[in-house]
């Protein structure tokens, strides 16, 4: 079973190569998002720490900020540490990469640019990951469907790069054909016709 790093001998690393960068808050490593790439190198270049692999990387909103959330872990002395960085500005958020870091960065910061719309300064190759460019506002945070003019996720209305892009209208898609071997809905029972060469 994987163990949790002490969070204190992480801070202690971290501010010994960065004072002041690190502090701990409810158990939690909070590291200031301006120093980040020096303090998380320093805890995965230290023999102690080891923390060598991002297993997860995502973030929360919290409302009147985000937290960008880092699971490091250390796949020899196993052991695991959860760190966080806060971003209090919710027009432009935005935290230094770590794809210098950790090859696994890329595609996990480009999800949460995506889904959160913060940005990772000096990303390789920060886009869309999921969702269209052109498409309004970023569907994990808390205020997103209170967007101006009504719009509402899945329906038409939201501005598209092309018409290629554009969400079908519900009802406008035709169903698939009921397979004889899917559960039945309740109801009204659809059944599949016969192929003339099962007949």
């Amino acid at each position: 079973m994987t163990a949790n790093y002490d969070v204190t001998a992480a801070m202690e690393i971290v501010n010994a190569s960065a004072p002041g960068a690190a502090c701990v808050d409810d158990g939690i490593l909070f590291l200031e998002p301006e120093r980040l790439v020096e303090s998380v190198q320093s805890l995965r270049d230290s023999e102690e720490s080891d923390l060598v692999f991002l297993s997860n990387l995502t973030a929360v909103d919290q409302e009147l900020h985000f937290e960008v959330v880092y699971h490091l872990q250390s796949l020899d002395l196993n052991h695991i540490l959860q760190i966080k960085a806060r971003v209090t500005d919710r027009e432009d958020p935005a935290v230094p990469s770590l794809t210098g870091l950790y090859q696994g960065a890329h595609l996990q910061e480009r999800e949460v640019y995506d889904l959160f719309g913060i940005r990772f300064e000096g990303h390789p190759d920060l886009r869309r990951m999921f969702l269209w460019d052109g498409f309004p506002g970023y569907p994990l945070r808390k205020d997103f469907l209170q967007m101006p003019g009504q719009v509402r996720a899945g329906l038409p209305g939201f501005p598209h790069e092309s018409e290629e892009n554009a969400w079908p209208v519900p009802g406008s898609v035709p169903q698939r054909p009921m397979h004889p071997n899917d559960p039945q809905p309740e109801g009204d029972l659809v059944v599949a016709e016969e192929s003339e060469e099962s007949s």
